[in-house]
């Protein structure tokens, strides 16, 4: 018999009313306008507000701004409030910092709505940190931790910012009326003062928390602030220290031995002096004899360089130059240079700090003038968006054209001349010079500057304002600095505080003047490289961890940067009638 297969009905596909929608694409600035179009009100203004928000997407950034500008005056109050949030982040792509800043002064936060304040001020914060303005980056993350007092990004943040305000950007925080902002200031100068000594530390951290109880606790914050008690510095007992004794600069490589020296005074750490001219074989083995545990040196380019790149070369060592590109940044490795690009870089900051719009560099033909140009125009480039005017002056012969070029006094002068010719008669008038330059740079050495400021002076035109007048270390002679002071009036310049008359190091100075009083300038500079490089060894490793971290030394306020350089912030000095005054850092 055969078997009979069931039959399998297949069941009917179950009816569904849903419709599966086509996915669509997001309206374009153009369409949010048509809408506009047929809107009217509240509606209307919302739409032209997509319609803003979609030009920016899709860059079209003045388009974007003009809606905005319009929304502002016009729409309703709430419409307004939601506005400032775009209208803010489309004013950031456009670049234009005066509209930036003239927004930030013109709108508090309260303006805004509540949902948008936190994100305005963390793009606001980063405003900030990229134009090189810690001190008002701390201002924003204070009132962003009012917002969100346990955030540990904007926590971190904060103390980034902290660490980069000068001194006396510090003490006004300390100072100030609002309770957080003297506690973060205190926990950072706490940290300053005692990183390394973890016993001392741990105390002064635990009144800290006593005394700013409305902060969030120690263990609250991130946890590279937590960890920065725990850092370990370099204690080594013997430094090896290469110097090119055997060369033409045995005495650049004796005054850093005599600043070596002097900061060792009483200090258990042995310094052994090899000269570095030797081979890296023979180097290595002395240094193994003696049993160097840290090394300070080499100073000559090619010596850094050679050792720098050597793989076998494993001690923490300072060397006394700078890191070219080629040597890749590592972790032991340190370097510590008297260096002129951080002159021109300081000078940047110190004209952005002014709210100078147009500076001018006047330069000599040299190779360190035109490094210092070069980094001076890439930092201003980066703030401003724009190069600085630069005129170079090849000879004292062509001096005087030179500054009647760059203040245009020779236009103005030839104006007169044609007036005359018309006229047939001569003309009583005073020659002008341009209004828009708000300060010149001056980048010469003692005797151009000597020539040059007077000069200056003198071709502005008596109706102008005084042009104010800046230069580096490389203009000022301490030898000259009573009988220049009438030449140089006014005259503000960058110098490392061992160069000036600064009271912490008086005694210091004198004993030096006792020991050395015929060594030249360069020399004097490079014994404050070498006292700072000898106490900079036992800070190295807690900079490393805690960049924010400063050494005031001889040749200024040092800081380790994350590539491994250390970077110098020097002090104003500027000449007046009577004597030479120093005005501290901006």
């Amino acid at each position: 018999m055969k078997a009979v297969q069931p039959v399998i009905k297949a069941e009917p596909e179950p009816e569904t009313d849903v419709e599966v929608a086509p996915l669509s694409q997001p309206l374009s600035a153009s369409e949010f306008l048509q809408q506009a179009e047929q809107s009217q009100g509240t509606e209307q203004q919302l739409e032209l507000l997509q319609a803003a928000r979609a030009n920016l997407q899709q860059g079209q950034v003045d388009q974007a701004l003009a809606i905005h500008q319009v929304l502002q005056q016009q729409a309703d109050s709430s419409v307004m409030q939601q506005n400032l949030l775009p209208w803010f982040e489309a004013l950031l792509a456009k670049g234009q910092h005066q509209d930036i800043q003239q927004f930030i002064q013109q709108f508090p936060l309260s303006r805004f709505n509540l949902a948008d304040q936190q994100l305005y001020l963390q793009k606001q914060a980063q405003y900030w940190i990229e134009r090189q303005e810690p001190n008002k980056a701390v201002g924003v993350y204070l009132q962003l931790l009012q917002l969100v007092p346990t955030d540990q990004a904007s926590q971190l943040a904060l103390w980034q910012q902290l660490g980069l305000l000068t001194p006396q950007q510090l003490q006004k925080l300390l100072q100030s009326n609002d309770k957080a902002a003297q506690g973060w200031a205190s926990l950072l100068q706490i940290h300053q003062r005692l990183l390394g000594d973890q016993l001392a530390l741990q105390t002064e951290l635990q009144n800290w928390q006593s005394s700013y109880s409305n902060l969030p606790a120690l263990a609250q914050l991130p946890a590279e602030i937590q960890q920065l008690s725990q850092v370990q510095g370099y204690n080594p007992q013997t430094i090896a220290v290469l110097l090119p004794f055997n060369s033409n600069f045995r005495q650049h490589a004796e005054a850093i031995q005599q600043g070596l020296l002097a900061a060792s005074v009483n200090h258990p750490a042995k310094l052994v002096f090899l000269d570095s001219t030797q081979s890296p074989a023979l180097i290595k083995q002395q240094m193994q004899e003696q049993q160097a545990d840290f090394v300070i040196g080499p100073l000559l380019k090619d010596q850094v360089d050679g050792l720098a790149n050597d793989p076998d070369w494993t001690l923490p060592t300072l060397f006394l130059n700078s890191r070219t590109e080629q040597i890749a940044p590592s972790e032991q490795k340190y370097y510590f240079a008297l260096s002129v690009e951080d002159e021109a870089r300081q000078m940047a900051q110190l004209f952005q700090h002014k709210g100078y719009k147009q500076p001018v560099l006047m330069a000599g033909r040299n190779p360190l003038s035109q490094r210092m140009v070069a980094q001076f125009s890439r930092d201003w480039q980066q703030i401003t968006g724009k190069a600085p005017e630069t005129y170079w002056v090849t000879d004292m012969a062509s001096m005087e054209s030179t500054i009647k070029q760059l203040l245009e006094t020779d236009a103005s002068e030839q104006r007169i001349k044609e007036i005359e010719r018309l006229s047939g008669q001569d003309v009583r008038a005073e020659t002008h010079s341009r209004q828009d330059i708000d300060a010149i740079y001056l980048l010469a050495d003692p005797a151009q500057t000597r020539l040059l400021k007077p000069f200056i002076d003198v071709s502005v035109a008596p109706a102008a304002i005084s042009l104010p007048i800046y230069a580096s270390s490389r203009s000022h002679q301490k030898s000259a600095e009573l009988t220049d002071r009438r030449d140089l009036l006014n005259l503000t310049f960058t110098e490392m505080p061992w160069m000036l008359n600064q009271q912490q190091q008086q005694a210091l100075r004198e004993q030096y003047n006792t020991l050395f009083p015929q060594q030249d300038e360069t020399l004097q500079r490079l014994f404050a490289m070498g006292y700072d490089a000898f106490q900079l060894v036992f800070k190295l490793k807690q900079q490393q961890q805690f960049p924010a971290l400063p050494h005031s030394g001889l040749t200024g306020e040092l800081r380790l940067a994350t590539d491994g350089q250390i970077q110098r912030q020097l002090t104003l000095g500027q000449y007046s009638k009577t004597s030479l005054n120093t005005l501290g850092q901006p």
